[in-house]
């Protein structure tokens, strides 16, 4: 039987009398990269803060790892130390190296040694392509470059689940495929991830399963030779058209 580890059934999540997410039910089993897509506005982001409990929900329920995040009793940073999130901005400490940026929350939050801690960021930025800017500090780098580190430093805590949100938005075109190929790597490795892009043809590559948002509801999800190449619905083929010029029929 499949490890289901994230669980969301009926999620209601509103922002005043604006409701964003409106009955989300979704299950994401280990190893499995599940890819969200849909115009700004429909739900992808908020949907992901919600499963680290970065926002509580208004309505139904969502369990990961087997915790229900819908009790006002559960602690949110010790769920959030299984779940690794990167977002569309970097968010590196900019007085802080490399090496300092990756390290901070496996010593603090892990109490982990200084020197296990560097040796475990070393041997991410190895993996990454990016050894030798562990010196440096964030305004040395690219904006490819620290995407990278943002996504490192995630990995350094050791996730189960990595939470990934529009991180190639903020990029400049030729900077975009050197973080898809991180993102592909980790594909391949099993990381259990869960993606907002815009990057249709990156998720019809690496998705087990994707699922398309409008106006915070499902509309329509499936491997993606299905929901990106031949969608059932309406809503998908319109969405669609406006990435991949004509729409799939």
């Amino acid at each position: 039987m499949a490890d289901t580890i994230v669980t969301l059934d009926e999620v209601v999540k509103r922002f005043g009398d604006r409701e964003v997410l409106s009955g989300v039910t979704l299950s994401v089993t280990r190893g499995q990269v599940v890819c969200l897509i849909g115009a700004s506005g429909s739900g992808k982001s908020t949907l992901l803060r919600c499963c680290n409990k970065l926002e509580d929900i208004d309505g139904g329920t969502i369990s990961v790892f087997g915790t229900d995040l819908s009790g006002d009793d559960v602690r949110g940073e010790l769920v959030r130390r299984h779940i690794g999130i990167v977002f569309q901005s970097f968010n590196l400490f900019p007085h802080r190296t490399v090496l300092d940026n990756i390290t901070m929350g496996p010593r603090r939050a892990l109490k982990m040694v200084k020197a296990t801690a560097e040796a475990t960021a070393l041997d991410l930025l190895t993996q990454f392509g990016l050894a030798e800017k562990a010196k440096d500090y964030p305004d040395r780098l690219s904006g490819g470059q620290q995407q990278r580190v943002a996504i490192i430093r995630a990995l350094a805590m050791d996730p189960e689940l990595l939470l990934l949100d529009e991180i190639t938005s903020a990029l400049d075109p030729e900077l975009v495929g050197e973080v898809l190929d991180a993102v592909r790597d980790l594909a391949r490795s099993g990381m259990t991830m869960i993606l907002a892009t815009h990057e249709i043809a990156f998720a019809r590559d690496v998705a087990d399963l994707v699922v398309f948002l409008e106006g915070g509801r499902i509309v329509e999800s499936g491997p993606p030779e299905q929901v990106l190449v031949e969608p059932r619905e309406a809503a998908t083929r319109r969405f669609l058209s406006r990435y991949l010029g004509d729409a799939p029929t």
